[in-house]
């Protein structure tokens, strides 16, 4: 009897090895994901906005491969894209023209929406995107997009 029960183990064994798979998804510690979430903007170029805005700066991203979202008075759209190597692209295609007090903030938004992003990353409940020189360009805190009202 145990001259059948040890093959049988290491054989079971053996094919339970060989079929294991490991998954190398991308694995994200975030609590939110990219898409579905309101990022709202805490920094710019490694600096802290303040929270003196009509409405806190804030970019959302569709499975469409769209961006939208407000730079602190004027609402703006675009899109981008996102490869398996966390790479991302941003197109900023166009804003409302509205006068806000906080224009130089909507300014520097925009001018870091237009900057190449080389990889974002997403971890607790923050969104960072970097440029090649691996320099902070934007962070964000998210909201679940079914909780903004």
């Amino acid at each position: 009897m145990k001259k059948i029960i040890y093959p049988i183990a290491a054989i079971l064994l053996i094919l339970g090895c060989c079929c294991c798979k490991t998954s190398k998804k991308n694995v994200s510690n975030g609590k939110y994901p990219l898409i579905g979430t309101q990022w709202n903007l805490m920094a710019l170029e490694g600096e802290e906005i303040g929270a003196d805005f009509a409405l806190r700066p804030f970019i959302t991203f569709d499975s469409a491969g769209n961006i939208k979202g407000n730079l602190g008075c004027n609402s703006f759209f675009g899109t981008y894209s996102v490869n398996k190597k966390q790479k991302m692209t941003l197109e900023f295609q166009s804003a409302s023209k509205r006068l806000c007090q906080q224009m130089s903030v909507e300014r520097r938004f925009i001018k870091a929406l237009k900057q190449e992003i080389v990889r974002y990353k997403i971890q607790g409940d923050e969104l960072t995107l970097f440029a090649a020189d691996d320099r902070e360009v934007m962070r964000f805190t998210g909201v679940d997009l079914s909780k903004v009202e």
